[in-house]
């Protein structure tokens, strides 16, 4: 079975629903004029007392629009089937739909209009003709300022959310260093398996909830599709091994113009699922032309999919095989992930599936022929260096973070100075002989001040392009580039101390001191 790009489920009371169809089921209710709204499998999700009454009788939520609209229902369910079809391709406007009524009453003129979230069709609205276009307008609008307030929320939510499990971290890193007794590290090795737990489902919720907000933004780029493939089969192989399954890799040179880094987390969680859910035999990852598209392909040997569930598993925490709910084997998120990125990337996901025999999920690329940039390599003195002696800058404006940064450069033997904004950078730059050697700053700090504008200032002060990492919850595009500009290093947090130390090791041997321009 070929699975099309995945399509809502009806929604019950107790399930959630998309904002736009919520919205529209608030304009349903308080329309002055004959309105009815159903979901993407033609379920009533409302219809209004006004229909109720030239109907005879008001549809029931829930009902098959075919069976409550009765006579009116075949011909509302030609003009809404044809509009969930075409998905974000409908008109704006809608299209008009007239529905025979009862008692030779004349006909019910409507407009109905297609209702699009996240690139999939997820209802259909039909309103009174006068009255469509306005409402159309005033959805669309209201859907634009949740969007807008929805970013907002989540530029501050996520940093903010991260901070305290970024604490924790380092606290537990350097607990880690002091604990001599084999039953505390124990401990201490369990408390740090659940606050990856806790870090792992957070960052899948504000990812999702982030794509959501439509704040991630693809960046493309040509690359080899082949060798961005093998790394992550090398990277997969032992994790297969271990369960005691074939990890095999059949892959060729092909140039793609894409985001390797989005691109490369849909295929990360395609394989990652078929690991989690293959007890025994093999899982591939596979190149094939088709069609003059390059298809990805990840086969396994699991349990596979019920025809009936081959779209709901990328809803949201939707699983198989896990009734209990066990975080090990999975948060039910990586597919609604991967649904989101597909959308993104105009990069097409399909899944066939037999019960018993296994699965195969395929994502379909425009091949290219521009070149691929010439890769510099770095020369290899300079991957990474010790870290003893290193005088690091660090700033943060939340005191637990800023502590457990401390604690752990000084416990790799780094001098620190520590400021919570940058009044304070200045103050602790006065007691030093020369400049840092490295400057590790929090993004967001106190007064509209960024991290960028520390690194700006203090290289300004000594004169050199003083290596820089730059600390934060956002994934903002315009920040990313804003820290490429300067080159400056990222760490996305909560980030694991091991990472800090591999990535402050080779700016500090990399990144000599330079004059800058006067």
């Amino acid at each position: 079975m070929t699975a099309q790009h995945p399509v809502a489920p009806s929604h019950g009371t107790d399930a959630p629903m998309p904002a736009s169809l919520e919205t529209a089921r608030r304009i349903c209710r308080a329309a002055g004029v004959p309105a009815l709204l159903v979901d993407s499998s033609l379920a009533i999700v409302c219809a209004n007392a006004a229909l109720g009454a030239l109907l005879g009788r008001r549809p029931t939520a829930g009902d098959p629009a075919r069976a409550a609209l009765r006579d009116a229902g075949p011909a509302f369910e030609a003009v809404a089937g044809a509009l969930l079809a075409q998905g974000g391709r409908a008109p704006d406007a809608g299209v008009p739909v007239e529905l025979p009524l009862p008692d030779g009453q004349a006909p019910l003129r409507l407009r109905a209009i297609l209702l699009v979230e996240h690139g999939r069709a997820c209802g259909v609205l039909a309103l009174g003709d006068g009255t469509a276009l306005r409402a159309a307008e005033d959805l669309r609008s209201e859907i634009e300022r949740a969007a807008a307030a929805k970013s907002r929320f989540l530029a501050s939510a996520s940093h903010d959310l991260r901070q305290p499990f970024q604490a924790m971290r380092l606290f537990l890193e350097v607990l880690q260093m002091q604990i001599t007794d084999d039953k505390a590290r124990q401990t201490a090795g369990l408390l740090g398996n659940a606050m990856a737990a806790g870090e792992k489902l957070l960052n899948a919720l504000l990812d999702i909830s982030t794509l959501d907000a439509g704040t991630v933004k693809a960046n493309p780029q040509v690359f080899d599709l082949g060798d961005l493939l093998a790394d992550l089969a090398g990277e997969f192989r032992p994790q297969a091994e271990e369960k005691g399954l074939t990890l095999r890799a059949r892959l060729f040179p092909a140039q793609v113009r894409n985001d390797p880094v989005l691109l490369e987390r849909i295929v990360r969680n395609l394989v990652s699922n078929a690991i989690r859910y293959t007890r025994r035999g093999k899982v591939l990852l596979a190149m094939r032309r088709r069609a003059g598209k390059v298809r990805i392909e990840v086969w396994d040997t699991g349990f596979g999919i019920p025809d009936a569930q081959t779209e709901a598993i990328f809803d949201e925490f939707h699983q198989l095989e896990n009734p209990a709910r066990d975080p090990n084997r999975g948060l039910g998120l990586g597919l609604a992930i991967v649904r989101r990125l597909s959308a993104l990337l105009k990069a097409p996901v399909e899944v066939h599936s037999r019960v018993g025999r296994g699965s195969v999920f395929t994502v379909m690329l425009e091949p290219t022929d521009q070149p691929q940039p010439t890769r510099t390599e770095e020369p290899a003195g300079h991957a990474a260096g010790p870290l003893a002696g290193t005088t690091v800058l660090a700033v943060d404006d939340d005191s637990m973070v800023l502590t457990g940064l401390q604690l752990s450069l000084e416990g790799w033997g780094c001098t620190v100075v520590s400021a919570g904004d940058i009044r304070e950078v200045f103050v602790r730059l006065d007691q030093l002989d020369g400049p840092p050697d490295v400057i590790l700053t929090d993004l967001r700090l106190p007064n509209k001040v960024t991290g960028f504008d520390v690194i700006d200032r203090v290289r300004k002060i000594y004169g050199r392009e003083i290596p820089a990492i730059v600390l934060t919850g956002e994934t903002g595009q315009a920040e990313l580039a804003e820290g490429q500009r300067r080159h400056c290093a990222f760490l996305h947090k909560p980030l694991h101390p091991m990472e800090l130390k591999r990535v402050l090791s080779q700016v500090t041997a990399s990144c000599a001191p330079a004059r800058l321009a006067e």
